[in-house]
């Protein structure tokens, strides 16, 4: 293992009715910032429940609605704006990572003293960011409590990362029966990406994590046995609430303890966005068994022998190599089990960009550590992928 440190100050409130927390949460707050997306969460109710606890703690709430997939700066300016003007001091995120993100960066563009850009640019400015809760209504990307926000810059083409524990949520608020309503594309989606951020930390150099290695698989397993219950069942309290766990340990901090992480596979999905609005779980799907192939050398099968014996079950009697192809095409499988696409030309996507692409990862040096990529590994990849 190598050294590390952790700090999980996010508090969890996970179950139904987690919501009645609401009011204990807030009460050092006076003005409220609440922070959607989709007009979603309206129409199932889940809005008029936030709505009464924020009531009934007589709070002054103000809202900043419509944040899409793939949040723009646009918004984050729109949100800060209104902080400003307002002299919010509290931002309560209400819907998935991206909402989540956005509330994160309004935090920190609230008191940069600059263009919030700027942190994304270079996240050594970043030294303070108000406080921020969330209620969760998407399980996917773990961003309800760790210090995680991306956003895409339309006007430049950029889709960039701003990791600090500053931003991580004071509180977040997990209710499984939350998530009930949402599409099966959007619930896959989300079952992909928890996996794509376990496999960033999985497929690590570090060969002395046992216990972290051990908690990635169990979290993957998870994913498998309850990913596709999902598709058939869509309120199956247990499998939602497995699932919107499985997000939070994914990304909360935990798995990564102790190891070299990758993260090649989502800055190779962070450029697809930023070029094409691509769904970041979809993209992933997409990419990931491709990243996976071109990674799969001699010198890291070993790796890839865990992986298929521990998380696919896949028979010891079997080569290291042929362990390998069979736990790649296994998790191609598993996602076209969960009706995601398999190829970027399904999503409307072809080779117009990769270059640049490429070029892109390769400069920013966000090309990985199990295997530290050149530009041409990268371009193979969206290439495979086509």
């Amino acid at each position: 293992m190598i050294n590390f440190s952790l700090n999980l100050k996010t508090r969890i409130h996970f179950g139904r009715g987690a919501v009645s927390n609401l009011k204990s949460e807030l009460q050092p707050y006076k003005k409220i910032l609440l922070v959607t997306g989709s007009g979603s969460v309206k129409k199932y109710g889940i809005y008029d429940a936030v709505m009464t606890e924020l009531s009934s703690a007589d709070k002054e709430v103000f809202e900043i609605s419509g944040v899409k997939p793939n949040p723009s700066i646009d918004s984050v300016y729109a949100g800060i704006k209104i902080c400003k003007e307002k002299n919010i001091d509290f931002i309560l995120a209400l819907g998935g990572g991206s909402v989540i993100d956005a509330a994160k960066a309004i935090a920190a563009g609230v008191v940069y003293d600059g263009d919030v850009w700027d942190l994304y640019l270079d996240g050594s400015k970043l030294i303070d960011a108000l406080k921020t809760g969330a209620i969760l209504t998407i399980a996917a990307t773990g961003s309800e409590s760790n210090g995680n926000s991306v956003i895409t810059n339309e006007k430049t083409t950029e889709k960039l990362p701003l990791r600090n524990n500053i931003l991580r949520p004071e509180f977040a608020i997990l209710d499984p029966s939350y998530t009930f309503t949402l599409p099966p594309i959007q619930t896959a989606a989300g079952v992909s990406d928890i996996m794509a951020h376990v496999f960033e930390q999985y497929f690590s150099p570090t060969k002395d994590a046992f216990l972290a290695d051990r908690l990635c698989e169990a979290t993957l397993k998870t994913c498998i046995k309850y990913g596709p219950i999902l598709m058939k069942e869509p309120e199956n309290y247990e499998a939602r609430a497995e699932i919107m766990w499985a997000s939070n340990i994914a990304l909360n901090g935990i798995l990564t303890c102790g190891k070299i992480t990758d993260w090649a596979t989502h800055m190779i999905d962070h450029e697809l966005s930023a070029y094409y609005d691509l769904n970041h779980g979809i993209g992933l799907a997409i990419l990931f068994p491709n990243w996976m192939n071109q990674v799969a050398d001699e010198s890291r099968l070993w790796k890839f022998k865990d992986f298929a014996i521990n998380v696919w079950d896949l028979p010891v009697s079997m080569s290291d190599r042929e362990l390998a192809d069979a736990s790649i095409q296994k998790t191609r499988e598993y996602f076209n089990g969960l009706n995601l696409p398999s190829k970027l030309s399904e999503v409307g996507i072809d080779d117009k960009y990769f270059e640049i692409m490429a070029e892109n990862i390769i400069r920013r040096k966000t090309n990985g550590n199990f295997k530290i990529l050149d530009k041409e590994d990268v371009v193979e990849i969206y290439r495979l992928s086509l």
